[in-house]
Formats: structure tokens, C-alpha cells, sequence
């Protein structure tokens, strides 16, 4: 009977284990599902502060998750930071790998100036991503993102006035009512490139500020 016991009991700890690594799973499942596909926009509280070293309310951001397909928990995605009143001129662009395990959203950026950004405590819905950012200091920074449709992709990773292919485009502002099509968003969304080598793309403000490679 003793053997039965622990057998049983071995058993039953082994279920709850794989039980408990399934749920893991699916919630990072749903949670990517969510993420993905989707242009979050909104303001980084002491982000551009901490990071470029300009302060004031007219600066925004807008990032993009995307994988090879929606029940994955891991990808590329890419972000762009840039001033409300002069889009075209001051803005930085750069490129992301990120993962999610056990709820944690975790981003390493291709430009290794930039540290890894962890997003631990915050709320995702399909409409609205809110909480706050870690960077590995004491600093949490509160973010207030919704999904937006933006339709200038296009535009930036093309490098703008200084890159290749430069073609027609419509800005979509912050909160604007989104526009029918999105022509400009890139056509695999699952391969989003190394632009600039990896390197931040710094132009205007962003580049004067803490730049490491500019447009100009």
C-alpha cells in the first residue's frame, strides 16, 4: 500500500506540475495574442527624459510586436519615438527581439546602447496597454499606450529623407481617427530587418541630444 501511496502521490505532483506549466503557457499564449499586430501609441512618462534627454509633453511613442504567427510568445518588433509638432524631422527609430515567459514582457534592443526593458506590472487589452517599464535601475516608468493604426512605417524604415525609395505617405497623429488602409505597413510582418546595422536611426532633437548615428 505504501507503494501504491507514493506512487499515486508522485503521480499527482507530476500532474501539477505539467498543469501548471500548461496554464504558464496558454496565459503567455493569450497574452501575446493580444500584444501582437497591433501599433501601441501613447506617452512614456520620464522615458525621453531618462533615455534622450529631452523633456516636455510633445513627444510620443508608438512600437509594434510581431511574430511568425499569433500563438507565438516571441518575435521582432520595432519603435519609434518622435515629437508631435516636427514628425518628419526630429524622431528615433529602432529595432527590437521580444519574449514573453510567466507574464513577464521582456525587450533587448539591436542597438546595444539601449538596455533590455522589462514590463512586469501593467494591463493588456485589445484596445488599450498601460502600466509601467523597468530598464534595470530603481526607475519604474509609467506607460500609456492604445492601439492606434499607424500608418507611416514605411516612411522610417526606409530612413527617411535620407534613404532609398522614398514614396508617398499620410501621417497619422496621435489619437487621429485611423485611415481605411494601412499602405505603407511592410508586407511580411513576421521579418522586421536590421535597419541602419542594427543602430539606432537619430534625426533632429533625438540626435543632437544622445546620439549615436544620425540621418544628417
Amino acid at each position: 500500500m505504501k507503494k501504491i501511496y507514493a506512487y499515486t502521490k508522485t503521480l499527482f505532483v507530476a500532474m501539477m506540475a505539467v498543469m501548471a506549466l500548461t496554464s504558464c503557457e496558454t496565459d503567455d499564449h493569450y497574452l501575446a495574442e493580444q500584444l501582437i499586430d497591433r501599433d501601441w501609441q501613447g506617452y512614456l512618462g520620464t522615458y525621453y527624459q531618462d533615455r534622450w534627454g529631452i523633456s516636455g509633453q510633445e513627444y510620443r511613442t508608438v512600437m509594434r510586436f510581431v511574430s511568425r504567427d499569433s500563438y507565438a510568445t516571441s518575435g521582432r518588433g520595432y519603435e519609434l519615438d518622435y515629437r508631435t509638432s516636427s514628425w518628419r524631422e526630429d524622431y528615433a527609430y529602432c529595432t527590437f527581439k521580444w519574449f514573453i515567459v510567466d507574464g513577464e514582457i521582456t525587450l533587448i534592443y539591436d542597438d546595444d546602447k539601449w538596455s533590455p526593458i522589462y514590463i512586469v506590472d501593467y494591463r493588456l487589452t485589445g484596445a488599450t496597454f498601460d502600466g509601467y517599464i523597468y530598464d534595470g535601475s530603481d526607475r519604474r516608468i509609467v506607460f500609456e499606450f492604445d492601439n492606434v493604426p499607424f500608418d507611416d512605417w514605411g516612411y522610417y524604415t526606409r530612413g527617411g529623407y535620407g534613404g532609398y525609395n522614398y514614396g508617398d505617405f499620410t501621417h497619422q497623429n496621435y489619437y487621429r481617427a485611423p485611415a481605411a488602409t494601412r499602405g505603407n505597413e511592410p508586407a511580411d510582418s513576421a521579418s522586421v530587418p536590421y535597419i541602419n546595422n542594427g543602430k539606432s536611426i537619430l534625426s533632429g532633437v533625438f540626435a543632437t541630444s544622445n546620439a549615436q548615428t544620425s540621418l544628417e
